[in-house]
């Protein structure tokens, strides 16, 4: 056990013949006495400053070690999130590519789908256009044979003397004449025996005149029309005005 700085001053020696001084002794006990209590208040500053220390020491080994498991932590999960991030950005790409290759196949698809039916429609319109062209033609034909067969038709000498008037039809022949009375008014001319001839006026009466001119306005009517449905120019024929025309004459 230590000795305290009491100890030591309370400390007593026996005497002894010749032993040494008292006074001295006990002038140097008090030296030691006061060097022990300095030094063991130095030791006990020291030990509470190693223990403080040693406070520190272990915060700071503390410390250490949960900021080296911070970083071990931390690398960790930098790794990891390294990984992750690395993971999906290699499924993204993939998946990308994937979709890049999807759509530019559905467009290939469609392009080539669009194509076809491009392709189809093209020659569907040809045949089409062909067979119009086709049909084009053979009406053209027919049509030129229709015009020219009318053509020919209406340049034929006969409708010279059938388009005449009727009062100049009838000035011109007696034979007409009498043809015409016998047709319209259903009436017989009678013939002379008498080769002399001589002058004979015959008025037409008003039912008469009105209904031989109804009958050339219907047959003008009917023509126009006729003209009309084939597109053509109707053709101006003089209007024969019977009321002009009512004295003939006759050799009977």
């Amino acid at each position: 056990m230590a000795l305290t700085a009491l100890e030591i001053k309370d400390k007593t020696f026996k005497t002894k013949f010749r032993g040494y001084s008292e006074e001295e002794v006990n002038e140097f006990l008090d030296i030691v006495v006061d060097d022990y209590e300095a030094l063991v208040r130095k030791n006990r500053d020291n030990e509470a400053r190693i223990k403080d220390l040693e406070e520190k020491l272990s915060y700071f080994d503390e410390m250490k070690e949960s900021l080296s498991q911070s970083v071990i932590l931390a690398q960790e999960t930098a790794e990891k999130v390294k990984a992750t991030a690395n993971a999906e950005a290699t499924n993204l790409v993939s998946k990308a590519t994937y979709d890049a290759q999807q759509l530019l196949d559905e467009s290939k698809a469609k392009a080539n789908q669009m194509l076809r039916d491009a392709t189809d429609e093209a020659k569907r319109v040809a045949i089409e256009t062909e067979e119009l062209k086709r049909q084009t033609r053979v009406f053209h034909q027919r049509l030129i044979s229709s015009i020219e067969s009318q053509l020919s038709l209406s340049n034929s000498p006969e409708w010279d003397e059938l388009l005449q008037p009727t009062a100049i039809y009838l000035q011109n022949s007696d034979a007409a004449f009498k043809e015409v009375v016998k047709t319209v008014l259903n009436e017989d001319i009678p013939d002379s025996d008498d080769s002399a001839s001589f002058d004979a006026t015959r008025q037409f009466t008003p039912e008469e005149l009105e209904e031989l001119q109804r009958r050339v306005n219907e047959s003008n009517k009917e023509l126009e029309s006729h003209q009309l449905e084939h597109h053509n120019e109707p053709v101006a024929e003089p209007e024969v005005n019977l009321s002009e025309t009512q004295t003939f004459k006759l050799n009977i």
